[in-house]
């Protein structure tokens, strides 16, 4: 007997996206899944390029599927104590420890992030564990720990030895927020902010984190780190949702229905994403006027990245246009 499998779609993984793997002509339902800065892939800076998708998957909150809370699963981890230490065992520790953390292992982005905290340095005690800046060496125990296994116990509890982490996006791109923001809040540490200019709606009270935008220069944000960490009850408003206080509604009712804002029993994002584009298929899917880019900071003409941007505004144009117009792909002259 023979067996016929009818498929009805496409799925694409961003981070490893080839134009040329694109079926040509368009017969199927393409659907995206990015859950990755929008660097790694340059057409994917631009919406026009999400346009030629039916379903699609970013950080944006507009997506179809929205991975902008894919790090945090649920609102108990930001309230729980199981990593929490108390500020007064914090100080104690400031005599082996410096009271702010860095771990970056990726020295150049758009964001010029390193010469940023090269300047915090100048002013306040830092320990730089990762390759960046680095002037500290991991403990055996941390070294060996998978670069990737994100929430790592022994990593966490780690983190929670500090008093304040910093927390510095690949870019600055709306609702585009990592584990770089989530770990430190998960343990009970304060995080030092540079990213997502919409972060805001999204942690669970307005004095959770230190914003890096909210000052001028790298000393004026040093200066302050150097006051909280100087005054407890000023470092302990900032872990108001370790003692179950949380005032953000939307945080909430996000949350309420699963870390992707849709009600789905799969706990991994990709196969998450794979249910819920066979339930649309089934449904009928109609294509939506969804806005999946995350909007990222251009960066400077002098910056090594204002190329990158160039770069992805023509391959994104041409593609559109091999697509929709049935023009020659050539992405060369980009």
């Amino acid at each position: 007997a023979w067996i016929y499998f009818v498929f009805k779609a496409f799925l694409f993984y961003g981070s490893q996206f080839n134009i040329w793997d694109l079926p040509v002509p368009k017969k199927k339902i393409w659907a995206i899944f990015h859950e990755e800065s929008p660097r790694n892939v340059a057409l994917f800076l631009y919406n026009r390029t999400y346009d030629i998708f039916d379903l699609t998957a970013t950080f944006s909150r507009y997506s179809d599927f929205p991975l902008t809370l894919q790090y945090l699963e649920n609102l108990s981890i930001l309230t729980s104590n199981q990593y929490l230490m108390k500020v007064e065992d914090k100080n104690k520790l400031l005599s082996e420890i410096a009271p702010v953390l860095y771990i970056q292992s990726d020295c150049d982005t758009p964001v010029d992030r390193d010469p940023y905290v090269s300047e915090i340095m100048k002013y306040v005690q830092v320990d730089s564990y990762g390759a960046c800046l680095n002037n500290k060496k991991f403990p055996p125990e941390i070294a060996e720990i998978y670069s990737l296994d994100l929430y790592n116990d022994k990593l966490l509890r780690f983190i929670a030895k500090y008093k304040f982490v910093i927390a510095f996006e690949n870019g600055i791109c709306d609702d585009y927020i990592t584990e770089k923001l989530w770990r430190p809040l998960f343990t009970g540490t304060v995080p030092i902010y540079l990213g997502s200019p919409s972060v805001q709606d999204w942690l669970p009270n307005k004095n959770s984190v230190i914003l890096a935008k909210n000052f001028q220069s790298p000393e004026l944000l040093a200066k302050r780190i150097n006051e909280i960490n100087l005054d407890d009850s000023l470092y302990e408003k900032f872990r108001e949702h370790k003692r179950g206080k949380v005032e953000n509604v939307l945080l909430e009712r996000t949350l309420a229905q699963g870390p992707f804002g849709l009600v789905t029993d799969q706990e991994h994002p990709i196969s998450a994403f794979e249910c819920f584009v066979c339930e649309q298929i089934h449904k009928g899917v109609k294509k939506r006027r969804t806005h999946s880019v995350y909007d990222c900071v251009r960066p400077s003409k002098t910056s090594s990245w204002h190329y990158y941007w160039q770069s992805g505004d023509c391959q994104s144009r041409a593609l559109v246009n091999h697509i929709r117009n049935n023009q020659k792909l050539d992405v060369d002259s980009c």
